[in-house]
């Protein structure tokens, strides 16, 4: 019911000559849950992510800025042997680049200085930050590589392949 509610919003503002997705717009709450959902329904079992990351978890373990941010959805691994994540910060009017910047130091910190163990290298290698709009989004989901014998290009390719399913819902 929510994408056809989202389906006809977006085609009524086509028609009215402002698109969601043109520069200059911003994502709604609504249509950021609605992205929420859908990356979700995506992976559908492979969606581990069951632990809500809380404000206070955003600005003390993450580093993130909380006062430019609006609204968040951020669920993380509810073990620490689990990198899956997924962190939705919706920025307030004129801090998109401070947000984006917060979550871009946190991912750098993830992908280079953080304690991992092997069977999630590939994952948080190819974890990205993405910016649609007004949103920010840090993505480390995807099914697990339970190939046998693969070379860290190949478990690094598959990861990607993972990721890229939650930017096509972003993009789309």
């Amino acid at each position: 019911m929510k994408k056809y509610v989202l389906l006809i919003t977006v085609a009524f503002l086509l028609l009215a000559g402002c698109s969601p997705i043109s520069g200059g717009s911003q994502l709604t709450q609504e249509q950021v849950d609605s992205i929420v959902d859908e990356i979700k329904q995506t992976y559908g079992d492979d969606y581990v992510p069951n632990a809500p990351i809380s404000k206070e978890q955003l600005e003390e373990v993450y580093g993130i800025d909380m006062d430019n941010v609006e609204y968040f959805v951020a669920e993380g691994p509810e073990f620490s042997m689990s990198t899956d994540m997924l962190i939705v910060l919706m920025a307030k009017d004129g801090k998109i680049a401070e947000v984006e910047q917060d979550l871009k130091d946190y991912h750098e910190y993830l992908v280079n200085e953080s304690f991992q163990y092997p069977m999630n290298m590939a994952r948080v290698k190819a974890s990205q930050v993405v910016v649609k709009e007004n949103v920010v989004f840090l993505i480390v989901l995807g099914k697990f590589d339970d190939r046998e014998n693969v070379s860290e290009e190949e478990a690094l390719e598959f990861a990607q392949e993972q990721v890229q399913l939650a930017i096509d819902v972003i993009n789309g």
